[in-house]
């Protein structure tokens, strides 16, 4: 900078490589780096920190000790489903081979990495680094280098460790499930490269994200297809060695072309990423799934362009209008059209696997796909949550509110059950099943809706040891809320389905927990 007592900034001489903006001069070799501009800002943090050499020890076998824990929980519920997916545990029925289910599992796994992925970023500099970094003239390759290379190993650790879980869980061998994780690392890396690639285009990032979730939901829907082909054996997702190495040798040249793109991310791409990155974060540490969904569907959220606007001609009276404004909004989402038919065909595969055909792990399957299917048609009540006025505005008591919000889900829930019964109905010649499901169905929309008014996690309560560390009750009681009226609320049919039999006395039975699970969903509190 000038003297100000000194001559005018016009009459000083222009060094060669320096530029001048009025008064000012500035010399490129002065210019901090990414990666000094981060180091410094680590050196000015560790500064203020009181953390000692003992402190950081601990800190590390910490996170040993947790990742020690979470693989041997990985293993031992890979090796419990491995018994229960037991192919000799039914005999004599149409089930799907070990390869079959190790190929439909991976697949959906790697599909739901790459959405993962693309939503959250890959690549970003956080909160802080968007408002510091970010408009500094530093390189961006060099901001946003720790999170590259978290991504990537991420990628491909956690390709390769689910699909070797899937692997150990269907009944693979030592050496196909070790092919079968070479294979799923390679394309777990691979994946996310693409998904970082495309980060720099908002377009591209929401059709991959929306592709990723199509490919999901077409998982169930071909297995469905193998087993009315009476496919039962698929071969395992599982390379040969040559040609997972290939594979990995296509994932590292596309790591090192997005390596060489990273200078590409404007500013709105990562305060945008970083925006998703804050919300799951932050839903993570409280413990709120409504959040977390939230956040993911925002994250891969398309602009639908109406061409030619609803004119709802055949809507009567204020609860129609909520009804057909809720099925205009599951209408208007590609993803959860097609997450709702892969929910469909899944009630029907995973009967086809030795456990889950009858009796507990049949209720189980039909418990949580019904409650998935009821969440994708709640979108209208858990808007109506975040933004009150939306129900404010309508003329109705915000009973009969809820109650409306309470039949998309309804209608959701019954088309994935519905298809799950049919099985039982054809089996048994016995239409009771079908019954029991559509009043089951009723209890999944009020669980559903239960559960997207819930209140905010409350995190003024005691704390309750884990391992985890310390939870707030409070925030542990809001999970809860929606999730026991699915289960308690599906009792008649899991009795049903126990027994093997479903009588009168259990439709009967759903019939009265299905008005009593719609009165506790619909219940307001009164105003103090």
């Amino acid at each position: 900078m000038t003297d100000p007592d000194g001559p005018p900034a016009a009459t000083h001489p222009v060094e060669p490589g320096t530029q001048t903006v009025g008064a000012l001069r500035t010399d490129p070799d002065e210019l901090l780096t990414g990666r000094e501009l981060r180091r410094l800002t680590a050196r000015a943090a560790a500064a203020r920190a009181d953390a000692g050499p003992g402190e950081i020890v601990v800190d590390v076998a910490y996170a040993v000790v947790s990742v020690a824990l979470a693989t041997g929980w990985v293993v031992g519920l890979a090796s419990m489903l491995r018994s229960t997916l037991d192919p000799g545990a039914t005999a004599g029925t149409p089930v799907l081979g070990p390869g079959a289910v190790q190929a439909l599992g991976a697949s959906a796994l790697l599909a739901f990495l790459t959405g993962t992925a693309v939503r959250l970023g890959p690549v970003g500099a956080g909160s802080g680094g968007v408002r510091w970094w970010v408009p500094t003239p530093a390189d961006r390759r060099g901001l946003v280098s720790p999170s590259f290379v978290r991504a990537v190993l991420l990628g491909g650790v956690l390709g390769a460790v689910g699909t070797a879980a899937v692997s150990v869980a269907a009944g693979l061998d030592v050496a196909p499930a070790l092919r079968a994780a070479l294979t799923g690392g390679a394309l777990g890396l691979l994946l996310v490269a693409v998904a970082g690639l495309v980060q720099p285009s908002p377009r591209a990032s929401g059709a991959l994200a929306r592709a990723s979730d199509v490919a999901v939901a077409a998982v169930p829907v071909a297995g469905l297809a193998l087993v009315v082909a009476g496919r039962s054996g698929l071969p395992a997702l599982a390379a040969p060695p040559l040609v997972a190495l290939g594979l990995l040798a296509v994932a590292a040249v596309l790591v090192l072309r997005w390596w060489r793109d990273l200078e590409s991310l404007g500013a709105t791409v990562l305060r945008a990423q970083s925006s998703v990155a804050d919300q799951v974060g932050g839903a993570v540490l409280s413990f709120d799934t409504r959040d977390l969904g939230r956040a993911l569907r925002r994250a891969g959220a398309a602009r639908v362009r109406v061409r030619r606007p609803h004119r709802f001609r055949a809507v009567r009276g204020a609860f129609g209008a909520v009804v057909a404004a809720d099925l205009v909004l599951l209408g208007r989402s590609p993803s959860a059209l097609a997450q709702l038919v892969g929910l469909g065909a899944l009630t029907v595969v995973a009967q086809q696997v030795p456990g889950l055909g009858s009796g507990f792990g049949l209720f189980a399957v039909l418990v949580a796909v019904g409650l998935g299917a009821a969440v994708l048609g709640a979108e209208g009540a858990r808007t109506a949550e975040m933004a009150p006025v939306v129900d404010t505005l309508v003329p109705l008591a915000a009973r009969w509110t809820r109650l409306a919000r309470a039949v998309v889900p309804t209608l959701t829930a019954a088309v994935c059950l519905l298809a799950g019964s049919a099985p039982l109905v054809v089996a048994s010649g016995d239409a009771r099943w079908a019954a029991l499901a559509t009043l089951t169905a009723v209890v999944q929309g009020a669980a559903a809706v239960r559960s997207a008014y819930r209140e905010p996690p409350n995190w003024g309560g005691p704390l309750l040891a884990t391992p985890a560390g310390g939870v707030p009750t409070g925030a542990a009681a809001v999970l809860r809320k929606g999730p026991d009226v699915a289960v308690l609320g599906a009792v008649p049919l899991g009795v049903a389905l126990l027994v093997g039999t479903a009588g009168w006395g259990a439709v009967l039975a759903q019939a009265l927990v299905a008005v009593v699970a719609l009165a506790v969903a619909t219940h307001v509190r009164a105003a103090r």
